[in-house]
């Protein structure tokens, strides 16, 4: 896969049992979020759910991370969304049939600006998404952010980021894009997030249209690290998906 500005992208392709290619099957895609991959826990648990059920998923790396082009310094919102566009014409490039996204956090956002712009996503699920991503600034010291312009650069868990990475933020308007989505979509989030607010869930809900609906998890951090947090969240998701994602050409079995 290559996502729309050339970069390669790495991903994994899970198949229904019976199937041999993508041609008319309903298809989840799994965005992971900004310090994440590929190999994240709960997107590797809604894939061993959801194909079971009939469902084509693919994880891939945003590119930056994992085993996709590129370096983690140079990410930025709008890079990912040239990502996840790449990822959806190689999609329907092979016939695919109705498409899910399933974002986390910063992919969270991506999956909704993607949606807002694709017809063909029919389901979408957020969680923990960013929905207004100037609130990143306005939720640090102004000194940390000046510093991070004067220097070019800011040291994160993951690694160096380039302020291209502020400078995109006031490019990206999600609430704005979540007024044009078309596709059913679930709001998921934890009410205990300390690092995307739950005003974001708040603010992205009331954006959307119908049909739409919102959960809101007490005592829940950012990544639903209580196992009966992730449990939950898992049963919502794959439950939204089902309602929401018609299993066209797909059959109940086996995943590989």
């Amino acid at each position: 896969m290559a996502s729309r500005r050339g970069a390669r992208l790495a991903g994994v392709l899970h198949l229904p049992s019976g199937a041999a290619d993508l041609a008319g099957l309903a298809t989840v895609v799994l965005c992971h979020g900004m310090e994440s991959t590929k190999e994240g826990a709960k997107h590797q648990a809604l894939a061993a759910r959801l194909v079971p059920l009939g469902y084509a998923c693919l994880r891939f790396d945003f590119s930056y991370v994992g085993e996709s082009e590129g370096a983690f310094e140079d990410l930025t919102i709008s890079g990912e969304v040239d990502d996840l566009a790449g990822v959806y014409g190689f999609l329907k490039e092979r016939g695919v049939g109705p498409l899910g996204f399933v974002g986390s956090s910063l992919g969270g956002a991506v999956a909704l600006l993607v949606a807002a712009e694709e017809p063909g996503v029919r389901a979408l699920v957020t969680v923990a998404a960013v929905s207004q991503p100037l609130g990143i600034l306005r939720r640090m010291p102004a000194e940390e952010v000046a510093e991070w312009r004067r220097k070019g650069f800011r040291e994160e868990q993951t690694g160096r980021l380039n302020s291209t990475f502020l400078d995109d933020l006031a490019r990206v308007d999600v609430l704005a894009a979540a007024r044009r989505v078309r596709a059913a979509t679930l709001v998921t989030h934890g009410a205990d997030d300390r690092i995307v607010p739950v005003a974001d869930a708040h603010a992205l809900f009331a954006a959307l249209p119908h049909p739409k609906a919102l959960v809101i998890t007490p005592g829940c951090d950012h990544r639903y690290s209580d196992p009966a947090h992730l449990a939950d969240l898992l049963d919502r998701t794959v439950a939204w998906i089902v309602e929401h994602l018609p299993r066209t050409g797909a059959r109940a079995g086996g995943g590989r």
